[in-house]
């Protein structure tokens, strides 16, 4: 079973890799097709200086021909037209410049505000699918894995331990561990006081603003919580190497996950519980709130 769990999150490390930084390599990016484009317009640009000194190179000749005793109409005509030149060439390169410096300035905001785009699109990605598997989770260990694929792959926590709620006993036992071995962790008493006990009151849901629970040997104490009953945490231990720190949208993760595994938890176990039996209409009759 350990074994498989690893393979299982190598796989899964990618995928947030991928997720995280990925972009399609097979079509060119946006700053590439920009750099092609103002390549163009300096290109044009250069291909005027080129003519302009061509074309007075030619002038040049032209009044040089002319000779300095003949009449000043030729040599007058010669550098008005020059001049004229001179100034549409100037003109050019200035529009040049504008038309560069802002497509270079919109790209800017295009790629800032692309990237804006695929960021929220990536995070209600994330939010529908750890939803959606929480809803069809059936068993305890689909919820498990559920959680183990979300804390993983989409917030980017390497290791951490699932404790669940002995309610007669009232203490925290492990369940299971991704990144080590959960023979490594004890069961302790739901502690009164301290950063641990903070998160893990009976007042519902965690929600971000809310305390982290961090102590020397964890990031966070996350809540696995049905109502106001508390199934369960998990303990996040340790970032993938790759990340550094909780992003913004990482918080609505662990909400989700904080609220709808515990939900999911306590409704595998009533229905790992109860007995079998058809649906019938006088029964469900009967649980209608009139």
């Amino acid at each position: 079973m350990t074994a498989k769990r690893e393979s299982r999150g190598v796989d899964r490390v990618s995928c947030y890799r991928a997720g995280v930084s990925g972009e399609d390599s097979s079509a060119p990016s946006l700053q590439t097709r920009t750099r092609a484009f103002l390549d163009e317009f300096f290109a044009q640009g250069e291909e005027l200086v080129r003519d302009l000194i061509a074309e007075n190179e030619r002038l040049r000749a032209a009044l040089a021909a002319t000779g300095r005793g003949n009449a000043a109409e030729p040599t007058t005509d010669v550098i008005a037209r020059l001049m004229r030149q001179i100034e549409e060439l100037e003109a050019e390169c200035a529009e040049i410049r504008r038309l560069a410096g802002s497509v270079q300035r919109e790209s800017g905001d295009y790629r800032s505000r692309l990237d804006s785009l695929e960021r929220e699109h990536y995070h209600l990605a994330s939010m529908y699918v750890a939803g959606n598997q929480f809803h069809t989770a059936g068993t305890v260990d689909e919820v498990l894995r559920t959680i183990i694929e979300i804390l993983l792959n989409f917030v980017g926590v390497g290791r951490f331990t699932v404790f669940a709620m002995d309610e007669e006993r009232q203490v925290l036992f492990p369940l299971i561990r991704e990144g080590g071995d959960v023979a490594d962790c004890r069961e302790f008493a739901v502690p009164s006081d301290g950063p641990v006990a903070a998160t893990l009151q009976p007042e519902g849901p965690w929600r971000a603003g809310r305390p982290l629970g961090q102590t020397d040997d964890a990031l966070m104490h996350l809540p696995l919580v049905s109502g106001t009953r508390l199934v369960g945490f998990a303990r996040l231990e340790q970032f993938l190497p790759q990340k550094q720190a909780f992003a913004e949208s990482d918080f609505g993760l662990l909400e989700l996950v904080s609220e709808h595994s515990g939900v999911g938890i306590e409704t595998a176990w009533i229905r790992a519980h109860a007995k079998e039996m058809p649906l019938g209409r006088a029964a469900l009759e009967k649980l209608v709130v009139s």
